[in-house]
């Protein structure tokens, strides 16, 4: 079911239009490796000042707040792209570890959203109260950027191994 989905996308007429034009697969792969660098650092960013590393002349609530709107738009545009690259070449990547990797690592993403949102990121002003980072924000940071880096190496990896020969190649 999820093959033949995958399939139906990258037979779609956006994706294939994407796959067809001589610069489409590359210009969305090169925005959404920008957008990712661009997200990322300010990941990193917070998740730094999170862990007292850095920024220490501002206060955590401003770093998290000031950052998160440039955060969600970040997000949307390498979302977006790397959507679009995935649906030039679904069925390959549908057979791709490392994307399934980096599927199950979003997914570890949501849940640490769900897990540290209420206690860390939606009031990040009651972390400035306190001598240093607590401890459950220290954890959220750490967290966020094993799992970021983890889900960069495993985009990296995608690109690695070879579709198998039993693909379908482009049918519907």
């Amino acid at each position: 079911m999820l093959l033949s989905l995958a399939i139906w996308l990258q037979n779609t007429a956006l994706c294939t239009a994407v796959r067809e034009a001589i610069y489409g697969y590359p210009t969305f792969l090169a925005l959404h490796l920008t957008f990712i660098a661009l997200f990322g650092a300010m990941i990193f960013v917070t998740d730094l000042r999170l862990l007292g590393f850095a920024l220490r002349d501002y206060s955590i609530a401003d770093v998290v707040n000031q950052l998160r709107i440039p955060k969600r738009i970040g997000f949307l545009l390498a979302a977006t792209c790397g959507f679009l690259v995935f649906g030039t070449k679904s069925e390959e990547y549908y057979y791709n570890a490392f994307f399934r990797t980096k599927l199950v690592l979003f997914l570890c993403v949501a849940i640490h959203a769900l897990l540290f949102r209420r206690i860390i990121y939606n009031h990040p002003e009651k972390l400035d109260q306190q001598s240093g980072p607590p401890v459950a924000a220290r954890v959220a940071a750490l967290t966020s950027v094993a799992l970021w880096i983890c889900i960069a190496i495993a985009g990296r990896a995608i690109g690695y191994i070879p579709a198998p020969l039993f693909s379908h190649h482009f049918t519907p």
